[in-house]
């Protein structure tokens, strides 16, 4: 999860009292937080406490050259620290602004005795997403809300004042949207598009309807829906997506035939009985095809199931592009995310209808594997989970970087698992698949449990050093491997406030594409710096 969602989640909590020495120490989990937190001691006069930070950061070796670009790295450091900061302070300033309007609406309606269903809940759906739960604030405006009467009227009398109501809400909005596009902006040029592309997930949350957002996901107004670039070919072709079927005929007299239990074969271009259709498919030899946006989907699970992975996959595609943004960054990646340039490439998945049949065809390179991603032939390869994705989205994460790398070199284990474990657990979060915290990632959790007592666990030199572009994955403790890989990449892509974010995704995409360079050189520290770093991250830090 992005450093920047969770202060979208936080931003409007009560107000707390500041926190002293010992909370903002756990907090600083790098050079640059540990800096601020010495000069905010030397200003507060705490010498004593000074002297401990002073001691952190002298254990913090650098290397004995700075690499050549280190300038440049720096530059683009301060301009993603200024990026996130300007939307930090926007989101905190405009969210009063935005209640305040809020508050002026209901008054607007009390004093008209309008208050339909749809005007009540675009004004609370706005305050849930602004304001914490327990806040007085909130309830206020809720029971506000909840008072508010509404007076039968005319048709006509009714229209006017829903259109006076949609006027006065869209202003509020506008101002709103209006500072977020700047911040977007600033996201893009800082080389931060998946903040970006999250900020206007968010404002969609807050305002479905909201123009800006949706054109500035390259998303089409059709026929009253908005629509990706891709859901408006097909629907050019005559088909819409149906989340139980698949693509449809858009016809309303060709749908009404699925309700009677028949459905329309694309790939055969017949109609039949959902229940002979799901025997046909259910052959490995024959197999559901389902085409999406970025992949191709062949599956012998039933077809509402087939339905519900193609969703799966797409919404998992934005996520690995969202987080690894600057992977793609060469192969036209802020276009794909914002829907404003086609595919290359669909992705082949394979997804059998249970373990027998996946064994029997896809042939697994180990009786334990529960999916696997072939670089030969391509593909990806699972069976029927139950609603278990995880293993998917490893899987799908070792795909989509290798095809994406258009196959321009190998790639060092604990990079390519750190990355894919980084991704597995990703989840739906207010209709939104999103990575979230700490309290997703197992396999951190139980690094860190391990190492606060006392345990053995890899530290990222041993990591670095062992599972080199040479070295084997399968060496040692298999289920210790991962737990480091995923505790390195978690705590790269996080320490120090995320601001060593984009380096860890350009060491990704150039470890993919075979050129990758010193670690000393993408983070300006040596891996006994950072392997020092990130045994305090997990010993003694406060993580999220």
């Amino acid at each position: 999860m992005h450093a920047l969602m969770l202060t979208l989640a936080l931003i409007a909590a009560p107000a707390a009292d500041a926190p002293g020495f010992e909370a903002r120490l756990k907090a600083a989990t790098g050079p640059n937080q540990l800096l601020q937190l010495e000069k905010w001691c030397l200003e507060n006069g705490l010498a004593d406490e000074r002297t401990r930070v002073r001691e952190i950061i002298g254990k913090i070796s650098l290397p004995a050259r700075p690499s050549s670009d280190y300038a440049a790295r720096e530059h683009a450091r301060r301009l993603r620290d200024s990026a996130r900061e300007q939307v930090e302070l926007f989101l905190a300033e405009r969210t009063t602004s935005v209640i305040t309007g809020l508050s002026d609406i209901v008054e607007w309606m009390g004093g008209r005795s309008y208050a339909p269903l749809d005007a009540r809940q675009r004004v609370l759906t706005v305050a849930h997403k602004l304001l914490d739960p327990a806040s007085e604030q909130r309830k206020a405006l809720e029971q506000a809300v909840a008072d508010l009467p509404d007076a039968q009227r005319s048709a006509t009398e009714a229209k006017s004042l829903h259109t006076q109501f949609d006027a006065k809400f869209k202003s509020v909005m506008r101002k709103f949207t209006e500072q977020m596009l700047t911040a977007v902006g600033k996201c893009i040029t800082a080389g931060e598009a998946g903040y970006g592309f999250d900020l206007y997930r968010w404002l969609l949350q807050i305002d479905p309807d909201n123009e800006w957002a949706r054109r500035g996901l390259g998303e089409q107004k059709v026929d009253g829906v908005w629509m990706r670039p891709y859901e408006v070919m097909r629907w050019r072709e005559g088909l819409v997506w149906d989340g139980r079927f698949g693509w449809v005929p858009r016809q309303d007299a060709l749908r009404a035939r699925y309700e009677r239990g028949e459905v329309y074969d694309l790939g055969l271009k017949r109609w039949g009985s959902l229940d002979e259709l799901n025997a046909l498919h259910a052959n490995a030899d024959t197999p559901w095809i389902i085409e999406s946006e970025h992949f191709a989907l062949h599956t012998t699970a039933e077809l509402a199931k087939a339905a519900k992975y193609a969703e799966r996959l797409e919404a998992f595609f934005l996520q690995a592009f969202r987080q690894y943004d600057l992977f793609f960054s060469g192969t036209g990646g802020t276009k794909l995310i914002f829907g404003v340039a086609p595919s290359q490439r669909r992705l082949k998945v394979y997804i059998y209808r249970d373990r027998e049949q996946f064994v029997a065809h896809a042939k697994p390179p180990a009786d334990w594997a529960a999916g696997f991603y072939s670089g030969a032939k391509k593909a990806s390869y699972f069976y029927d989970s139950g609603g278990r994705f995880s293993t998917l989205q490893h899987e799908l994460t070792h795909q989509i970087l290798a095809e994406f790398a258009a196959g321009r070199g190998g790639h060092s284990p604990w990079v390519a698992e750190g990355a894919a474990t980084f991704l597995e657990n990703a989840d739906f979060e207010n209709d939104v698949l999103t990575n979230g915290g700490l309290e997703r990632n197992w396999r951190v959790r139980e690094y860190q449990k391990n190492v606060q007592s006392g345990a053995q666990e890899h530290p990222l030199k041993y990591m670095v050093d062992t599972f080199s572009p040479t070295g084997s994955w399968n060496q040692g403790e298999i289920s210790k491997n991962y737990r480091g890989a995923a505790a390195v990449w978690f705590f790269l892509m996080n320490f120090d406030g995320g601001r060593f974010r984009g380096d860890t995704v350009q060491l990704l995409r150039d470890d993919y594409c075979s050129t990758l360079r010193q670690l000393d050189d993408y983070y300006g520290i040596t891996p006994d710096g950072l392997t020092f770093l990130m045994d305090r991250y997990y010993r003694e830090c406060m993580i999220e």
